[in-house]
């Protein structure tokens, strides 16, 4: 009885040597997806082994990844494969809307003649980045003024940007009299950063050029060229529109002093004389 046991342990182990199945590649279609695409995934066996290998479960454990299968369920039956050949599965999954920008290992479970293992693969969520430039405020009232503006860096992507830099481009529409490049850092989804850059503008209405440097959250690169208007006014404008004080207000007070002082100088000499 025990010769049996042990020949049958050793069948049983020649078996599954000799029956090796192994992921040889998988792709992603397409490579990178946005929350809420649709994405196919190709997944390549081979049998590496000695022997035919029959009736292959191949399942992706999602539970705790944000992807959801469409079409196809999350297994695939493969009846056999060769010695030495392979066979390529094909999942329809879709990513889910609330899906963060990063890369998702996936463990793919692969069940045959007794074996169970799990390989891992990867998957990819690239979120749109959205960097906006508003401008939050201004001391600037009219041209040859110095004065701050504030702006405002608005992330209303789906990734968080990274190492922002900004550079205020020169003009001879304004001058710039504070650092003209700014380091911001990140920027979290659904959050900004103000910054201020002090100048002089030099023509009505400017607008200032700025340059955007930064990376989304899986390091691609992004630059961007940015505008921002500014309401500068010329002298007259800025009177006419009620801005600044009028000139002729000071002089008109400095008229009415004078008057009333001659006309108290007055009034007492001629309470003098009487």
């Amino acid at each position: 009885m025990k010769k049996i046991i042990i020949l049958f342990i050793i069948l049983l182990l020649v078996s599954l040597v000799n029956a090796q199945i192994a992921i040889k590649s998988f792709r992603s279609i397409p490579e990178k997806v946005l929350p809420g695409e649709r994405l196919r995934l190709s997944i390549i066996l081979e049998n590496v082994g000695s022997n035919k290998t029959e009736d292959i479960l191949v399942k992706l454990d999602l539970d705790k990844l944000p992807f959801a299968p469409l079409v196809s369920s999350s297994e695939q039956v493969i009846d056999e494969i060769k010695k030495d050949n392979e066979k390529e599965v094909f999942f329809d999954l879709v990513a889910l809307p609330n899906a963060d920008a990063q890369i998702y290992k996936v463990p793919v479970e692969i069940s045959y003649s007794q074996i169970k293992k799990t390989s891992l693969i990867s998957l990819e969520v690239n979120s749109k980045v959205n960097l906006d430039l508003i401008l939050d405020s201004s001391e600037l009232i009219k041209i040859n003024d110095k004065g701050k503006v504030i702006l405002k860096f608005v992330n209303n992507g789906l990734s968080q940007i990274k190492f922002l830099k900004v550079i205020l481009q020169e003009s001879p529409s304004y001058e710039i009299i504070s650092a003209n490049s700014i380091y911001i850092g990140e920027i979290d989804v659904n959050d900004f950063e103000t910054e201020e850059f002090t100048i002089i503008p030099k023509t009505k209405n400017p607008q200032l050029f700025f340059d955007l440097e930064y990376k989304d959250f899986n390091n691609n690169e992004f630059k961007e060229k940015k505008a921002v208007n500014l309401n500068v006014y010329t002298t007259q404008e800025a009177k006419e529109l009620g801005l600044v004080s009028q000139g002729y207000n000071w002089v008109f007070i400095i008229l009415i002093i004078i008057v009333l002082v001659l006309f108290f100088i007055y009034r007492r000499k001629k309470q003098n004389v009487n």
